[in-house]
């Protein structure tokens, strides 16, 4: 028993440590199911393929019975996968199960094949009545136990040996998929996590927009792949004096609103920042120059007429400033937000509240 147990526990720890590689491909998507794209499925699909021929060509040998995890593999895809995912583990299963059968001894090898397809089908009706919990996922282990242990029965050459092997199967079928889901659970809590504190050191956090970072990691982008592009500078004229007049906190309202307009003026391409103090910052891929001049005056205006509201003071208004250059005025990205600060410094040196296109006569 302690022999079959150590024996267990080493194809216990080659599952999870296979999980834990095979996982990291995948750590960026947000939610995997039956219903996602095809080709994730299929990607799911071999993955645990892959893990259970490790596992079988790890199996422990009892008379003619080839004993391992490869279930909760089987299930793992079908539960997150659905078919597709499933039929493809099943193969990987079918395939490394007969690699490892010797020549004439095909009973195991069939067994195997028509315990996958059964579980594959049971899980496929008992699906439709479930949901996606802790609790069905270790029923469909349960099922695969189920359909497992006649199998075992047949191959194993006395009935106390049968009880001797079908003990630690159990145990540890269940506890491997018990381990396996909460595993799969807690890694995925883990990156979302690590994702989330990503994006917050690429967002600005008093209006949620890209912040300065963000907008050079974008410019380098634009670099590295050769895109066109034009950029917008966008000050507030006169922040100084908001800031004097309403306070801090309301500047900081300003801030927010102007970002808010800035957002809902935008085509959904652009990349909408804040550079810094009252300066934005709009990228727009594939856009002239003419035509981000354009979305600039509608910036303006718009801010023109919005009503800025901030306690118990009445509305107010404030303009803007906006400077406009694209990628086809300097050799790289931040060439053009130079020669567009250059054009912003110009719309406020000429008036302000107005929109200044870079042109090598500024």
């Amino acid at each position: 028993m302690l022999s079959q147990f150590n024996q267990f526990l080493l194809n216990f720890s080659l599952l999870i440590t296979s999980l834990l590689f095979a996982f990291l491909p995948l750590r960026h998507v947000k939610r995997i199911s039956p219903a996602s794209p095809v080709k994730l499925r299929i990607l799911v699909g071999f993955i645990a393929g892959f893990i259970s021929v490790l596992l079988v060509l790890n199996s422990i040998t009892y008379d003619g019975a080839k004993i391992d995890l490869r279930l909760v593999a089987l299930v793992t895809a079908f539960y997150y996968g659905g078919w597709v995912s499933g039929g493809i583990t099943t193969l990987a299963i079918i395939g490394a199960r007969f690699a490892v059968t010797p020549p004439g001894a095909y009973e195991g090898l069939l067994l195997t094949g028509l315990i996958c397809i059964a579980l594959l089908i049971t899980a496929s009706i008992y699906r439709r009545f479930a949901s996606h919990t802790l609790k069905d996922y270790l029923v469909l282990i349960g099922i695969g136990i189920g359909y497992s242990l006649p199998a075992l029965y047949l191959l194993t050459e006395t009935f106390n040996r049968f009880l001797e092997i079908a003990l630690v199967y159990i145990i540890f079928m269940l506890l491997g998929g018990y381990v396996t889901y909460r595993f799969l659970q807690e890694l995925r809590k883990h990156f979302q996590f690590v994702q989330m504190q990503q994006e917050l050191a690429l967002t600005d956090g008093l209006t949620n927009l890209s912040n300065r970072r963000k907008l050079d990691e974008t410019l380098s982008h634009y670099d590295k792949h050769g895109f066109a592009f034009s950029v917008l500078i966008v000050d507030i004229d006169f922040f100084k004096s908001v800031n004097d007049t309403y306070g801090h906190d309301g500047g900081d309202v300003v801030l927010r609103q102007l970002s808010h307009l800035l957002q809902h003026c935008s085509p959904d391409e652009a990349v909408v920042g804040r550079y810094g103090g009252e300066e934005f910052v709009v990228l727009l891929p594939d856009t002239p120059l003419k035509e981000a001049v354009r979305l600039g005056e509608t910036i303006r205006l718009a801010c023109a007429d919005q009503h800025f509201v901030f306690s118990t003071y009445p509305a107010f208004h404030v303009t803007l400033s906006i400077g406009a250059a694209s990628s086809d005025q300097a050799d790289t990205s931040f060439e053009v937000v130079q020669k567009a600060d250059q054009a912003l410094y110009q719309a406020k040196q000429t008036g302000r509240n107005k929109v200044v296109a870079h042109s090598e006569e500024n």
